[in-house]
């Protein structure tokens, strides 16, 4: 009689844990991984969506869209919103707090600035929100325009909605800024206002704007989104 061969109790059960093991270790690394793609083509998608509106702006109004002309609080978010099709318009105050970035009057001050309980900076601190409460609006894919103008202008967007995680400057919240040539580049480059990358971009750093001066590094280094503070 021909005799088959099989796997014993202990056998499959010994096997079915070295898997489990395996599974336990690369199964973290694998996600931070996909996630990591996933943020970089996000950033790079809200990158080429502001630069095409802030194209179109510049070439509508004749001339090049600097905080020259366009830094008052009311001057650049009424204009810039125009060349953007079936928004949810934010307006400048008393946002929907489930859709938009809210400020102090909802969730109290800290140190005297506005706040929003939700965002937090890189390394997960309470962040200031006065950077981003010039105008606000929602794209049909659900990313978030936050503009800032008072003598600067900045172009933040959450890159995935306030309703997804992990609202984090930096990580999900990204900011470009207008030069006063009328170019728009990613905040963190050389000549920026959050240039130095030990207050603005750091693990440690405790500015309650820490992350904002990430965006040159998001699309500039390779494992960049790999080494995220948790």
């Amino acid at each position: 009689m021909e005799k088959h061969s099989a796997f014993t109790l202990a056998e499959t059960l010994i096997t079915l844990g070295i898997i489990g093991v395996i599974a336990a270790i690369t199964l973290p690394v694998l996600t931070n991984n996909i996630n990591s793609i996933i943020y970089k083509n996000q950033l790079k998608s809200a990158y080429s969506i502001i630069q095409n509106g802030f194209d179109r702006m510049t070439e509508a109004q004749g001339e090049k869209i600097t905080p020259r002309l366009y830094g008052g609080q009311n001057d650049f978010y009424p204009v810039y919103k125009k060349y953007f099709h079936k928004i949810v318009d934010c307006g400048y105050s008393n946002p929907d707090q489930n859709l938009c970035m809210s400020r102090a009057d909802a969730h109290g001050s800290v140190d005297g600035g506005h706040n929003d309980l939700v965002y937090k900076s890189f390394n997960g601190n309470v962040i200031d929100t006065d950077n981003f409460d010039d105008g606000q609006f929602i794209l049909p894919n659900g990313m978030l325009i936050m503009i800032q103008s008072h003598g600067t202008v900045f172009i933040s967007v959450d890159i995935n909605g306030k309703k997804k995680g992990p609202n984090r400057l930096g990580q999900d919240v990204f900011t470009f800024q207008v030069t006063n040539s009328g170019k728009l580049v990613p905040m963190g480059a050389v000549g920026t206002t959050y240039s130095n990358a030990n207050n603005f971009c750091s693990k440690t750093s405790t500015s309650s704007v820490n992350g904002i001066g990430c965006t040159y590094k998001a699309l500039t280094e390779k494992d960049f989104f790999k080494k995220l503070p948790k």
